[in-house]
């Protein structure tokens, strides 16, 4: 039995009642931020864009898109739900993924819309389609980053497209013709990165999931080894010897990635390369009572391979700025504190923001700083971004954070969980809207619709803009 045909009888055969409560738990709280992000990034201009093309086209209403009062095609729907809940990179990290819900859970929730799924079977789809992705990407080795391809939009198609299936409940033999048609449709490119291609990445992912399943359910076919045959997804993305499907089938929900290696939640609104040195920045800040003033220089060290994403040092536009290490430092010398506030035009402009991020300097010191990216080992183990702030007074001070607040080994409090997502969605939903979907999603497996939650994420955006912000660094 090849590796697609074991992964398609995994998605086929597993039902919510096989999956552990630890995973179910989990997976509300990674839903529920996934959906933070989302809600603050409804005003985005690349969601406004996006949700604007989707009503233009003018598809049958079965799902709706976040923040619009809008309508369309479940495929369409998933299109610009992906698109909105990445447009912020304020998402979820995962292992070799990149961010994984976003890659999954718009998908789950259009598709559940349009089918009337219950809560049950909605985590259960979520779930699966979380462990189908994170298996191929931890048994892969995808250098392709090296040449350009955004390797997350690739295996979060296929990842979105076993959700999917399992959500129309198709059997082994369509299962493996929706991954086999999830791979054709897959793409994604490195060079978008930074502008509104870039978030579209997840919601493309998104829309080949549902496309995929629906087309596999109307008898479409495929290849039916599409993930370990010559010329298929492993050998044409990683190539020869290179990945390891035995593995990657054998380890399906033993234990699920969901649980490990676990998926990391944000506490700031930028790149996840960003935050152990923005971590140190603020310790160090705090602890010798450091303003922006004080500081001569600062030096952090990455990687070479994080500076591939890490790809804007004078940023040009706000979402650019989340992809800029010298203007998170920056702004967190100058503010301290980083928000959402802080990649918006206004700051991106600000004089003392511009000058202070002249005072960052790079450097590649030889240890495994974190990278997540796609070439690293399962077992690989990290450590943080190493930070030495230099004052105008002559002193030097250094720190390193490697377990940041955040990472599933050290995961955000429920308090800061709900306090992100209260702010986040407070841009766009009454009080009572923010208490009660909230409640849906941490009881996500008692809702009999799931429409029930989505009608209240897609109500019409407010004329209001983004106005406040976020600190959870301590």
């Amino acid at each position: 039995m090849g590796a697609t045909e074991k992964i398609a009888r995994f998605i086929a055969e597993t039902g919510y009642q096989d999956i552990p409560s630890e995973a179910v738990e989990k997976a509300k709280r990674t839903a529920l931020d996934c959906l933070a992000a989302a809600m603050a990034g409804c005003a985005e201009p690349g969601s406004r864009a996006i949700t604007s093309y989707v009503k233009r086209l003018g598809g049958p209403p079965q799902a709706s898109v976040f923040g619009s009062g809008l309508r369309t095609s479940a495929p369409d729907a998933a299109l610009a739900n992906g698109s909105i809940a990445h447009a912020l990179d304020y998402d979820d990290g995962g292992m070799k993924v990149g961010h994984p819900s976003v890659m999954v859970l718009p998908a789950v929730l259009s598709l559940g819309e349009h089918l009337g799924a219950p809560g049950r079977e909605t985590l259960a789809a979520y779930i699966l389609g979380l462990e189908v992705q994170g298996k191929i990407a931890l048994n892969t080795d995808f250098k392709l980053m090296d040449s350009g391809l955004n390797s997350q939009s690739w295996y979060g198609s296929v990842g979105a497209a076993a959700a999917c299936a399992r959500l129309l409940r198709l059997d082994e033999a369509r299962t493996r013709m929706a991954l086999g048609i999830a791979a054709n449709l897959a793409c994604g490119l490195s060079a978008n990165q930074g502008s509104m291609a870039g978030p579209m990445g997840a919601g493309n992912a998104c829309r080949n999931g549902v496309v995929a399943a629906l087309l596999a359910q109307e008898g479409f076919t495929a290849s039916p080894d599409v993930i370990e045959a010559k010329n298929g997804f492993c050998h044409t993305l990683a190539g020869p010897s290179r990945y390891d499907v035995e593995r990657m089938a054998v380890g399906l929900g033993n234990p699920f990635y969901i649980i490990s290696p676990g998926v990391g939640l944000k506490k700031y609104p930028s790149c996840y390369h960003t935050h152990r040195a923005l971590d140190a920045m603020f310790q160090l800040m705090e602890e010798h009572s450091l303003s922006n003033e004080d500081i001569a220089e600062v030096e952090v060290g990455a990687s070479e391979r994080a500076l591939r994403v890490l790809a804007f040092p004078e940023p040009a536009t706000p979402y650019q700025a989340k992809f800029s290490m010298p203007h998170c430092v920056a702004a967190a010398m100058v503010d301290h504190m980083v928000t959402l506030d802080t990649f918006t035009l206004q700051k991106l402009e600000d004089p003392r923001i511009v000058e202070a991020r002249k005072k960052v300097h790079i450097s590649f010191p030889n240890i495994p700083i974190w990278p997540g990216l796609a070439d690293v080992g399962p077992e690989t183990k990290f450590v943080g971004n190493p930070v030495t702030i230099r004052t105008k007074n002559g002193r030097s001070y250094s720190a390193r954070v490697d377990i940041l607040r955040g990472d599933p080994a050290l995961p955000l409090t429920d308090d800061e969980l709900l306090a992100k997502y209260r702010d986040c969605a407070s841009h766009r939903l009454c009080p009572e809207d923010i208490e009660r979907s909230a409640g849906l999603v941490l009881g996500l497996e008692k809702v009999a619709d799931i429409g029930m939650l989505m009608a209240i994420l897609s109500a019409p955006l407010p004329r209001s803009s983004l106005g406040k912000t976020l600190d959870l660094r301590r």
